[in-house]
Order: C-alpha cells, then structure tokens, then sequence
C-alpha cells in the first residue's frame, strides 16, 4: 500500500538533450538551404553549353527568359514593356547576366539585350552551362 506513496515522493527529471540536439539540427539545416537559395532558381531553363566560359563574382542582376518568351528578373516576373522601366531604377555599374533557354528564339535574346543595353548597363553576359 506505499507503492502511491513512494511515487510521489519521487522527483521526475526530464532530459532536454534530445531536443536540444533535433532544434540545433533543424537551425543548421534552414541556415544552410536559406545561404544557398541565391545560387538556385526556381526556373526552368536548360542553358547551352559552351567550352569558353568563365564565372563571374561581380554584383549581378540576372534576367531570364524561359519557354513562351516568359521574362524574369531576379525570379521575378516581367511582361517585356516593363523590363526598361525596372532596370533604369538599378544600379548601373552591375553586370546583368542573361540566362536564355537555348530553344528560345534568337531574334528574342536579342530584343531582350537590346533592351537592356538601352536602359543604360554596359556590362552584360550570357549564361552558359560549360561542356567539357
């Protein structure tokens, strides 16, 4: 009859080690996937390729055209009449990359370029992925 008793009295310890260690991991995780959403797109373009290229780690403005002639700027999507007025607004000493899907059409890319040679940047590239 003193088993109720002897329950009581007892102190109940609860180990936060656990916890501790899947919170840790958790922040380790989502710091790491939020330091490399930059280098990631959310779009579908497949790049051609090319053997001469090099990687650039200057300040970039990156506008993309994808299949359907869809224009993003920073993911961010632009019907073409409203590219020349957002990138005016920029900073002009950045170099805008162009990464086009290579089944886009080559009278596009370069109404797309011309257009952002007019909005006043004189540092542009093109995206390729690089061939071996």
């Amino acid at each position: 009859m003193n088993f109720r008793r002897n329950l009581l009295n007892q102190e109940t310890n609860l180990d936060l080690t656990p916890i501790v260690d899947v919170v840790f991991n958790l922040l380790i995780f989502f710091a790491l996937s939020l330091n490399f959403s930059d280098l990631t797109s959310s779009l579908n373009i497949k790049l051609p390729k090319a053997k001469s290229s090099e990687t650039l780690t200057e300040l970039q403005i990156i506008v993309s055209i994808e299949k359907g002639n869809k224009i993003y700027i920073d993911d961010k999507l632009f019907f073409y009449d409203q590219v020349k007025n957002y990138l005016i607004k920029q900073d002009k000493s950045k170099t805008v990359v162009l990464k086009a899907d290579e089944v886009i059409d080559h009278g596009f890319v370069v109404k797309v370029m011309d257009l952002i040679k007019s909005s006043g940047f004189e540092k542009l590239g093109i995206a390729v992925k690089k061939s071996e």
